[in-house]
């Protein structure tokens, strides 16, 4: 029997079903057939609005929560996950797949006696029949891992001390802000041929190095608890690396953000901002507020290199629009906090908390770098935030996967 696993695999067993090439339309009778109720189900369906990328995530978190009859059918477990799939019709190759993983006791997470995948392909060329915004092009990926590599092998981390030829000549610094957002970028950081090293600035600002794709980049996660969130944590870390890496060039806050409209997008969908809005700042009156922050645009050298209209590998079901992003100080969860938002910038598309804090860091050097936010939609601010818990790994995983393709080009 495999190791029973926990909520903290679930972007690790999901990636392992898209690596098997899992149709994710089959969420409901994977659900039931791991032990789910309907009405679980139905509620999973309604909270995501039918998302197909929400629902195949939210039903395996209620699965790996274990969740109604789960422990009755079986623990969360590859083996049972394996048993699931060879219940449904057509799902014997994802079942074997699932199956040779279980027997190399790994979910997956860091390629641990990971050999190369020999699981099921599929034709992922096909154009996606739901809208959106603008879709990059899809990429025949295999499902070995992106782009066709090898799944993630497990590279040591090397700790060593921080000194300027271990950070020389790198320009690109990613930062997620708290451990949900960080993780998915680290999976692709794993990837690095020679592995990674772990250092940090002072003895307070932890920096992981190694290669994102095709580019060498430092990880820094901003918020290591929910008290660190927002702008001022965001511009704090923001300088005291470019402050000590003079050859940063690019900035990119990677995670979650909160979408404006689920009529015309979709959960897990990414956002590229070309403009960054700052409502940090504002003038409180008796009878008004006014807001005193300003727009920061993506410098032209930045916007280029993360450009959603170039020819990037992504899997079919990644959505990706361009448009201006709000940032906030505050955890939006109020449809009528939302909607002021959106009034005074009816054109923003998005909202997050890091994104203006990172900027005004960077003004202070704007010759040399550029500074961007590429989060997917994790929730619509409208009250329903929990609700909506289950798309977050999904939307994060999504924003990590677009940078991938944008620096493996």
């Amino acid at each position: 029997m495999s190791k029973i696993l926990t909520i903290d695999e679930l972007i690790d067993v999901i990636q392992q079903l898209e690596k098997a090439r899992f149709d994710k339309t089959n969420w409901r009778t994977l659900g039931g057939t791991l032990g789910l109720h309907p009405n679980t189900l139905n509620m999973i369906s309604a909270n995501q609005r039918g998302d197909t990328d929400g629902c195949f995530g939210g039903c395996l978190s209620k699965w790996l929560r274990r969740a109604d009859n789960v422990d009755k059918v079986g623990k969360p477990s590859l083996d049972t996950l394996a048993n699931a799939l060879e219940k449904m019709n057509g799902c014997k190759a994802q079942a074997d797949y699932i199956r040779k993983l279980a027997r190399e006791g790994d979910t997956g997470k860091t390629g641990e006696k990971n050999a190369k995948s020999t699981g099921p392909k599929i034709d992922s060329t096909k154009k996606s029949s739901k809208g959106g915004g603008a879709q990059a092009r899809a990429g025949d990926e295999d499902i070995d891992g992106p782009d066709g590599q090898d799944p993630p092998q497990d590279k040591k981390c090397r700790k060593e001390e921080f000194s300027e030829d271990l950070v020389k000549d790198i320009e690109i610094l990613l930062l997620p802000a708290t451990d949900a957002e960080e993780e998915p970028v680290m999976e692709y950081l794993k990837e690095s041929p020679e592995g990674y090293i772990e250092t940090s600035i002072d003895g307070i600002v932890k920096m992981y190095i190694g290669y994102y794709g095709k580019r060498k980049v430092i990880v820094s996660k901003i918020a290591p608890d929910k008290t660190m969130q927002g702008p001022v944590h965001a511009a704090i870390i923001t300088t005291k690396i470019i402050e000590r890496v003079k050859s940063i060039k690019h900035v990119v806050a990677v995670g979650v953000c909160f979408g404006k409209d689920p009529e015309k997008q979709e959960l897990g969908q990414v956002i590229v901002s070309e403009i960054i809005c700052d409502f940090v700042s504002k003038r409180q009156g008796e009878d008004s507020e006014l807001r005193r922050g300003g727009d920061y645009e993506v410098n032209r050298e930045t916007k280029e290199m993360f450009n959603f209209s170039h020819n990037l590998v992504l899997p079919e079901n990644i959505k990706v629009s361009p448009g201006p992003i709000l940032t906030t100080p505050n955890v939006i969860d109020n449809p009528e906090i939302k909607k002021g938002l959106f009034d005074k910038k009816p054109e923003a598309v998005a909202g997050e908390m890091e994104g203006a804090g990172i900027m005004a860091a960077i003004g202070y050097v704007p010759q040399r770098v550029g500074g961007i936010v590429i989060k997917g939609i994790g929730d619509w601010a409208d009250g329903k935030k929990k609700a909506a818990e289950d798309s977050k790994p999904t939307a994060a995983r999504n924003a990590a996967r677009y940078v991938y393709a944008a620096l493996n080009k």
